[in-house]
Parts: structure tokens; C-alpha cells; sequence
């Protein structure tokens, strides 16, 4: 486990994530430039991945909660990236899902829209480690499963879990404060789902 960063890397990252509306995160020298502004999804993901800086390394699961459409570059950054790299892209894809499972009706309230990162194309990463998917205990099955994968996969006892929910803590404040309105097709699907 390497846990040297680059303090530089770092701040440019939570620039990046706060023009994508990941604003949670405080760092120094917050004005972002064009350059940061217009960066690929996929070398984002990459560089979030590759930071070794676990609050803005997992945030990618807030990112890929506000953005779904990015999962087509989540799929080319699994593709393209070095294994160590892609293993850390594919955990935090999975923390993202079954995140996404666990806090789905408290996500949709505070995102005023039912959370909606695919699963579909990402079926492989629970299966090839496997772990549950999303859909089994709400999602809390696959965490403590990925959290067990993690702690293995690093040979220590860390609290991967509580990292990665400090993450959808941060953005539910986020977004309630925002007060998105609840539309009727949205309360019909919550109600549906509750049922």
C-alpha cells in the first residue's frame, strides 16, 4: 500500500471535482483553469485512481453518482489502465453501486431524482471478485464483502467501509442543501420500490 501523494495532484483534482460538482472537498489554490476544466473522464478517473489520497481517491463514488454518463468511461479507464490502477478504479466502481443500493431512496431525495450509475456493464467486477451483487441486502452485502476483498487485498484490517460512506455523507449534506423538488414520476418510483 503506498501512501505518499503529491499535495500539488491532489488540490488539482479537488479543482477538478469541484467544477463537477463534488464541492465538499477543500484544498488550496481552488480556481480552476481551462486545462483542468476540459480534462478526458478518463484520465480524471485515472488520476483520481492513481493519487493514493483515499478522501479524493473516493471520490469518485460521488462523481459517478452525479454523473452517470460517465460509466462509458469508467469502462475504457477499466480497459485502458495499468492492473494495480484498474483494480482501484474497479473497487471504487463497486463501492459506487452498492452505495447507490443501500442509500437509494435517501439519494433520491437529496439528488431530486432516482440514483441511476448502470450496473449492467459492470456486472464482471463483482462476479470475477466474487462478491454479491448490489441487488442483495440493499446493497450492505457487497460493501462488507468489498471491504473483507480489500482488507485481504492489502494485507491489513483497514475500515475501507467507513471511507467510502464518508463519501455519500458528504454528498447527501451536499445535495439536501440544495432542495431539489420531488416530481410525481419520482414518488411513484419511490413508492413502487418500497412496496
Amino acid at each position: 500500500m503506498n501512501t505518499a501523494f503529491d499535495v500539488d495532484e491532489v488540490n488539482s483534482l479537488i479543482r477538478i471535482l469541484q467544477s463537477q460538482g463534488v464541492s465538499y472537498l477543500m484544498g488550496t489554490h481552488l480556481s480552476c483553469s481551462s486545462e483542468e476544466e476540459a480534462i478526458n473522464p478518463v484520465h480524471l478517473l485515472q488520476r483520481l485512481a492513481a493519487c493514493n489520497y483515499p478522501l479524493v481517491e473516493n471520490a469518485s463514488i460521488s462523481l459517478l453518482l452525479l454523473h452517470p454518463e460517465l460509466a462509458s468511461s469508467v469502462e475504457a479507464a477499466l480497459r485502458e489502465s495499468e492492473r494495480d490502477l484498474a483494480e482501484n478504479i474497479a473497487v471504487v466502481t463497486l463501492a459506487t453501486l452498492y452505495l447507490q443500493q443501500w442509500w437509494l431512496f435517501r439519494l433520491a431525495f437529496a439528488l431530486g431524482q432516482l440514483p441511476c450509475f448502470p450496473e449492467e456493464p459492470f456486472t464482471f467486477l463483482w462476479e470475477e471478485r466474487h462478491l454479491p451483487p448490489p441487488s442483495s441486502g440493499y446493497g450492505r452485502h457487497g460493501l462488507l464483502a468489498l471491504q473483507a476483498y480489500q482488507q485481504q487485498r492489502y494485507g491489513v484490517p483497514l475500515n475501507f467501509l467507513d471511507d467510502w460512506q464518508n463519501q455519500i455523507d458528504h454528498l447527501l449534506i451536499q445535495e439536501e442543501a440544495h432542495q431539489h423538488p420531488l416530481s410525481l414520476d419520482l414518488r411513484d418510483a419511490l413508492l413502487q420500490r418500497s412496496a
